[in-house]
């Protein structure tokens, strides 16, 4: 299957006129999570995030209105996504703190899937999604270097000092920018957007290794480390393994991913079994025995605690901790149970399936997807809240799979309404 209106730089993913307001607004709507993560002790940062969210929403409905013409895009990833919405409006009717503030973090969430997904591929298409997310994330890490000297440092953060963070409020957050300016450039040489190298690709490989070095942030390190890897792995697959007539040869592929796999076990456990549980929870900064407490403290861990921000927990206060529960799988598995995980491996299956569109594509937006899960390990932005890695991946595969055709468009007429399925 070939990517449809590859070089219409002016069409959206779905061939509609991208209009500049549109892109403007969506823009500054990514750009509000950084001012969120910054040193600034942000107040009602929520109006903003749901305010632009908010007009997009209207400005495409009120199109489709006049039109008398409804597109909804990304539809391979309806049934997997009304799932996570369904589960986490179950977990929220048994949240155990205060329904306010799961009632926002659940409209958060909301609001971000609905505009990765529905709304961004109606104003992006791959590439101009790939080039301009670039784009705002070296002049988020820029503004925030500029910025630096004038705003204080937050100190209310565990580990705020390990490393350089500017006008982010930790290391880790900082770190997050620079690690998807890299992939961003990893994905756009993988799928074939740019051919040749120039001097600004040159500029964002060394500034967001540089500056990601800085950060001192070790889980941003390593999976900046295992993307490198996976992205050479996938140039020697792509260009070399293949039969005299040109096609894949997929049994030398598996059987090279089934010994990448054992030699990742491999080492994972030689790690464990030379430096101990009490060393390796030491390198973790206390992560895994906080987090094995936090679970052991749960009643239920087949369906959770119930919804709860990210962090937030019922045996240790973070606010005078510095931290609460880190690691996206922790955090789910305590407030929305196994359940909740299970439903979380589904929508990645549905995000891979969404970006299976030739070779290419499914390579690099896994490299991308693996490097986000392997970051999930010990931070919780990806998935739960609106960080760039959480656009790239959720844009990205929307993008992807509904520049190929995978988008609804319902003609509401006389006689009768008339659908089609494209």
């Amino acid at each position: 299957m070939e990517l449809k209106n590859w070089a219409g730089s002016q069409l959206s993913a779905t061939g509609e006129k991208v209009y500049w307001l549109d892109k403007i607004l969506f823009c500054v709507w990514l750009l509000v999570p950084a001012y969120q993560y910054s040193d600034l002790h942000v107040e009602n940062s929520r109006v903003g995030f749901w305010g632009i969210a908010g007009v997009l929403i209207f400005r495409t409905l009120m199109r489709d209105l006049l039109r008398r013409k409804f597109t909804v895009a990304s539809r391979g990833l309806l049934v997997p996504f009304a799932l996570v919405f369904g589960w986490k409006f179950f977990e929220l009717m048994r949240a155990p703190g205060q329904i306010n503030t799961a009632l926002l973090f659940f409209f958060d969430f909301l609001i971000t899937y609905i505009c990765c997904l529905i709304i961004a591929p109606r104003i992006f298409s791959v590439q101009s999604w790939l080039i301009e997310f670039r784009r705002i994330n070296v002049m988020a890490v820029l503004l925030a270097i500029v910025a630096h000297p004038f705003v204080p440092d937050r100190t209310d953060m565990a580990g705020w000092d390990k490393g350089e963070s500017w006008a982010f409020a930790h290391p880790n957050i900082a770190a997050m920018y620079p690690l998807t300016i890299y992939l961003l450039t990893i994905v756009i040489f993988g799928i074939g957007v740019k051919r040749g190298f120039r001097w600004f690709d040159i500029f964002c490989v060394a500034f967001s290794l540089s500056t990601l070095a800085l950060t001192g942030s070790r889980t941003t390190l390593v999976v900046a480390f295992i993307t490198t890897l996976l992205a050479l792995f996938n140039i020697i697959v792509i260009k070399y393994l293949k039969d005299d007539k040109g096609h894949e040869t997929h049994a030398i592929k598996t059987a090279l991913k089934f010994c990448a796999m054992l030699a990742i076990g491999g080492c994972i456990y030689f790690v464990y079994a030379a430096m101990g549980r009490q060393a390796l929870d030491t390198l973790f900064s206390g992560r895994l025995s906080f987090a094995a407490d936090v679970l052991w403290s749960a009643k239920d861990l087949v369906i959770g605690v119930g919804l709860m921000p990210p962090g937030a927990n019922l045996l240790a206060d973070t606010t005078t901790r510095g931290a609460g529960i880190d690691g996206l799988y922790t955090n789910l598995i305590y407030g929305e149970g196994y359940v909740g995980l299970v439903i979380f491996a589904i929508a990645m299956f549905g995000l891979r399936r969404m970006a299976n569109v030739n070779p290419r594509c499914r390579a690099f937006f896994g490299v991308t997807l693996v490097s986000c899960l392997v970051f999930g390990v010990t931070e919780t932005h990806f998935w739960l809240l609106a960080s760039p890695l959480t656009a790239l991946v959720a844009v990205l595969a929307s993008t992807l799979g509904t520049q190929s055709g995978g988008y609804v468009t319902v003609f509401v007429g006389k006689p009768l309404p008339r659908l089609i399925v494209r």
